[in-house]
């Protein structure tokens, strides 16, 4: 499968999510492992839970800066 940069299905709506661009490295979950959970496969991450506080938030922004996939993405304030 071609990485297209679209948001992957299995991310918890809402302002944070995870690309198909992912190559499963990790990171993010050492960042932030309340937020991030591994696929069933082992083939990418992705957002099982939002922020549910500023500490979270941070970790998430953490995850996306350490990320060398730039497969994190912020959509801004969630509506």
């Amino acid at each position: 499968m071609r990485a297209t940069g679209h948001r992957l299905r299995r991310n918890d709506w809402g302002r944070f999510y995870v690309t198909d661009e992912c190559n499963a490295c990790g990171i993010c979950a050492l960042y932030a492992p309340a937020n991030f959970e591994r696929s069933v496969d082992g083939s990418y991450y992705y957002l099982i839970q939002q922020p549910y506080d500023d500490w979270e938030e941070q970790a998430i922004l953490d995850a996306m800066e350490a990320c060398q996939m730039r497969c994190i993405r912020d959509d801004g304030d969630a509506s």
